[in-house]
């Protein structure tokens, strides 16, 4: 079973888009529940913290997808700005970059033109326990 729940586009530059991520997760969490899917608290709190900082590092427009999977959520972002690796092949130490790839259980990167963005698709289980 996998579906989308919510769907929501962020203008440019606009105020607050962290927060508004971070609402639609908590409401996702709530749909979850009529159709009969519990996420634990922690994975909703980690899943809403990895949406924020999605799109409050996307450049201009992006759109933020999230969806309820059988196993946990899924978070798409397009228009993402994840951090480029080197030329050596090291990518740079980014806090927020690293906070994201330790939370989630999956997370793969769609590159796209430098000027357009990447795809970012992030799984979060639904069932992780609280640390």
């Amino acid at each position: 079973m996998e579906f989308w729940l919510r769907r929501w586009c962020r203008p440019p530059a606009g105020p607050g888009a962290a927060a508004e991520a971070r609402r639609e997760v908590h409401r996702l969490a709530d749909q979850a529940l009529f159709v009969g899917h519990v996420v634990s608290r922690a994975a909703e709190d980690d899943a809403a913290l990895i949406a924020s900082e999605l799109v409050a590092h996307a450049d201009g427009e992006c759109v933020l997808e999230l969806r309820l999977a059988s196993d946990g959520l899924d978070i798409l972002v397009r228009g993402a700005r994840p951090p480029f690796p080197a030329p050596t092949g090291r990518g740079p130490y980014v806090f927020w970059w690293d906070l994201v790839t330790m939370l989630a259980q999956d997370v793969t990167v769609r590159r796209r033109t430098p000027s357009s963005g990447s795809v970012v698709r992030v799984h979060v289980d639904a069932e992780r326990p609280a640390r």
